[in-house]
């Protein structure tokens, strides 16, 4: 093992005189290294190699006659090891077929072009009014499938790990520790109360939905880059580096809409949340509600990208809870139009002080059942 660190996979060439530039394809190879053949190669044909490349005695002459040349790749295993060394060993196959092929086109004045007399370059162009239009380029195909899957069922994972068990905590463990009275009674109006409980909710949750945000940057970005990373036969660390930061050149921009989409909708959310739980008699009514609630945010984002159509009016981005998910979905998508963008934030703050507003409201009549005036 200590060898294959220092010099590379062990391969040996049965018959390599039978094909001299092949041999020294191999020899010039870092990832490798030749092994001298036995006397007796029928007893072990292996020894330490774990690739043995056999070469028949014409395979110089199919060469020179413009023929196709055969090789035979044996493995001494199924190991792991053995097959990074076979893949090591194509890749020196695959360089000199691909230099015999340039010779073969050379010789008759010819190019690669000339194989390939049709290309196709897919993509898709964002509308001129959208919110990646004015973060992006033409050029750029987006996150594909992946962000128009994947991201928004990510974005849905911040949603449910934001404070949903806290606020069950700090509202239902109150009453049930019979806690909440001495808050309730309090000069402090049920507005403040709401604001500060979410507060801390907030704040226990930042580190979590901070880490799902850089995971969400990270497939974006790996996404866009994965097609030039494929096309590429071997990069530098730099240069991967340099594919991964042109590709999430318009993050920011995406950060900012996707924050802005997010938090009216979190408030809304942990609202609603919060006005059930200040009604609940105990942590089961409460529990129930929350998991609902987490299993209908996934179901919804499935829902909007499965069964609405890829381009919708402006009017449905304003429409409560499914107006947030479509405009994420479009968001990562790269069509979701600016106006569509501004009617959600308007739309979402609305309800969040509605949510706001609910809580509020459910705090104060728990108030006035524990004062008995109801």
């Amino acid at each position: 093992a200590l060898r294959i660190v220092n010099d590379g996979f062990p391969v040996l060439i049965q018959n390599g005189q039978a094909a001299p530039e092949l041999v020294a394809e191999f020899e010039q190879d870092d990832s490798m290294f030749m092994v001298e053949p036995l006397a007796d190669p029928e007893s072990d044909p292996f020894d330490e190699a774990l690739v043995v490349v056999v070469v028949p005695d014409d395979f110089e002459q199919r060469i020179a006659a413009n023929e196709t040349a055969s090789l035979q790749l044996l493995t001494r295993d199924t190991s792991v090891i053995t097959y990074l060394a076979q893949g090591a060993a194509r890749a020196v196959i695959s360089r000199y077929t691909d230099r015999v092929l340039d010779q073969r086109l050379a010789d008759h004045g010819l190019s690669r072009d000339w194989l390939s007399p049709i290309e196709v370059n897919e993509g898709k162009r964002a509308p001129s009014s959208s919110v990646a239009a004015a973060n992006g380029n033409d050029e750029d195909d987006g996150p594909g499938i992946l962000g128009t899957i994947f991201l928004p069922l990510a974005v849905t994972s911040w949603l449910v790990g934001g404070g949903m068990g806290l606020i069950v905590d700090t509202t239902v463990g109150e009453k049930e520790h019979q806690t909440v009275e001495n808050l309730l009674v309090t000069p402090a109006s049920r507005i403040g109360i709401v604001l500060g409980k979410l507060t801390v909710v907030f704040i226990a949750s930042i580190a979590v939905m901070s880490l799902w945000l850089v995971e969400g940057i990270v497939l974006n970005s790996l996404s866009a880059a994965g097609p030039t990373l494929m096309d590429s036969d071997s990069l530098s660390p730099t240069e991967t580096l340099d594919v991964f930061l042109n590709s999430g050149g318009n993050v920011f921009g995406l950060i900012g809409a996707l924050v802005i989409l997010i938090i009216p909708f979190i408030v809304t959310l942990n609202g609603v949340m919060m006005a059930w739980c200040a009604r609940s008699a105990n942590y089961r009514e409460a529990n129930l509600f929350m998991v609902l609630m987490q299993l209908g945010l996934p179901a919804s984002i499935l829902l909007t990208i499965f069964s609405l159509p890829a381009t919708v009016g402006v009017p449905v981005y304003a429409i409560p809870f499914f107006g947030t998910i479509v405009a994420i979905r479009d968001l990562f998508s790269g069509t979701l139009p600016t106006a569509g963008l501004l009617v959600n934030v308007i739309s979402g703050s609305v309800y969040a002080l509605v949510g706001l507003g609910l809580a509020a409201w459910v705090f104060n009549k728990e108030w006035s059942l524990t004062r008995g005036l109801q």
